[in-house]
């Protein structure tokens, strides 16, 4: 099926069914040729004219689109649905959700293309049930010169649509979410299980990402047992060795949600001989304030990392112009480099200063840091926060803004056939401990200008 090309941007018109039976007929060969040749900036199936679609179906278009995303970095996905529509997608893929959803053809637009006439003249209004969806969604319009007003909950939205030219509700920036099935609270990170627990865990665990979130100094981990019917020996035992092996870090397993129906104690005994800590709940966990605050302790940041590689140099430049190109959109301040060199981190003025990493793993490993005056943050940062917002609150949304750097890195670096995946971000509230941790690492260090204050990105291994 040919596709319809609009400023860049690909899109298929199917009619009637997708199945497995002929969804491989509506992207053929040829069209992937073509996306790829011609450098798409989007591609994107429209379900308007579609009466029934099942997960096979939708898997094959998605799979034809993705290698055409993997050469040239095209983003991929749908557009055209009801919420019900919409809906049965997500829950089609209730663990990893790896391309777009938006609302209509008129949407995709705003966020693939280079049809940006008049931006800030266009209302937009910006909802998510998923709060990192919503950020996320917002500032990537705010990027592109819109002016988006977030809408706070459903009655909120009820009052801006009212005046709003586009209404951005059931839309969904795939490769954005962090693993669904892992979460951030307070600088702990949560993975959920659920059903039996069994040797399974182990082919299905991501080692990778566990390791270089220990890296970029994460202390705690939480399996959160809630909704588990039973855990077995080897369930236990991949646990206890991932206890073991986070004690290097410094780095503690928490388990919460276990009671006598679900493991024996035996096995109880085990995980604890191992140092794995046992709590019977989440509240109870986030109510020892004694645990998280050693957690949170920046004397206990990420083991010394092993400095700078000619691989990171090769995508310094591609990292830099992002955190700039992003902290101009969203604070409206020229930032100027005043200073690149490969060397152990160096801060003068450590006061008053927050700083946040992120890893990233895949064909390149590595560790980026950023470190902001913290008047700097609450303006990079306005988009996300509330008039009344509390300090918590500039570091969650401080948090949102790396990791939207990292996707953008991302996205960039797999335009040059670099595939990279991230972590969780990490926060700090002061970089003395952390400047300590990393003494005689190698990395490349820039020193920025944000209208007077500073700004440091050090990049290293």
């Amino acid at each position: 099926m040919k596709p319809v090309v609009k400023q860049k941007v690909a899109f298929f018109s199917p009619m009637g069914f997708l199945d497995g039976e002929n969804a491989i007929d509506i992207i053929n060969p040829a069209d992937i040729d073509f996306l790829i040749q011609t450098k798409q900036e989007g591609a994107f199936i429209s379900l308007k004219k579609v009466v029934f679609f099942n997960k096979k179906g939708i898997t094959l278009l998605i799979e034809s689109l993705q290698r055409v995303r993997e050469k040239c970095g095209t983003i991929v996905g749908f557009c055209d649905y009801d919420s019900k529509k919409y809906k049965m997608i997500l829950d089609m893929f209730p663990k990893n959700v790896n391309f777009s959803l938006f609302d209509t053809s008129e949407i995709v637009m705003l966020f693939v293309g280079d049809n940006l006439k008049n931006p800030k003249e266009k209302k937009i209004v910006v909802f998510s049930e998923k709060n990192e969806q919503k950020n996320q969604l917002t500032i990537e319009l705010y990027e592109r010169g819109f002016t988006p007003v977030i809408a706070k909950d459903m009655s909120d939205l009820l009052v801006k649509k009212q005046e709003a030219e586009f209404v951005i509700e059931n839309s969904y920036l795939g490769k954005l979410d962090k693993t669904p099935t892992v979460y951030i609270k307070d600088n702990v990170i949560i993975y959920t299980l659920k059903g039996f627990v069994d040797s399974d865990i182990a082919k299905s665990f991501d080692m990778q990402y566990q390791i270089n979130s220990l890296k970029i100094g994460f202390k705690l981990f939480l399996f959160d047992a809630e909704k588990v019917s039973s855990i077995n020996v080897h369930g236990v035992n991949f646990i206890s060795k991932l206890s073991t092996a986070g004690a290097e870090y410094g780095a503690s397993i928490v388990i919460t949600g276990l009671n006598n129906r679900k493991i024996t104690q035996k096995l109880r005994n085990d995980l604890e001989d191992s140092g794995v800590l046992i709590y019977p709940s989440l509240k109870s966990l986030f109510d020892d304030e004694e645990l998280l605050n050693e957690a949170n302790k920046n004397s206990s940041v990420a083991k010394k990392s092993l400095g700078i590689t000619k691989n990171l140099i090769a995508i310094l430049p591609v990292t830099i112009q992002e955190v700039v190109k992003i902290i101009e959109v969203l604070s409206g301040y020229n930032t100027k480099k005043e200073y690149i060199k490969v060397q152990p981190l160096e801060i003068s003025n450590k006061e008053d200063m927050l700083t946040v990493s992120i890893g990233f793993y895949g064909d390149i490993g590595g560790i980026l840091l950023l470190l902001f005056d913290k008047n700097i943050v609450k303006e990079v940062c306005k988009i996300l926060l509330e008039e009344d917002s509390t300090e918590a609150d500039v570091i969650d949304a401080l948090s949102e803004f790396i990791y939207i750097i990292g996707e953008k890195i991302s996205q960039q670096l797999l335009k040059k056939s670099i595939k990279i995946d991230l972590t969780m971000p990490r926060t700090f509230d002061s970089v003395k401990d952390i400047i300590a941790s990393q003494h005689d690492v190698r990395g490349a260090q820039v020193n920025l200008n944000v209208d007077g204050k500073n700004l440091t990105l050090f990049l290293t291994r």
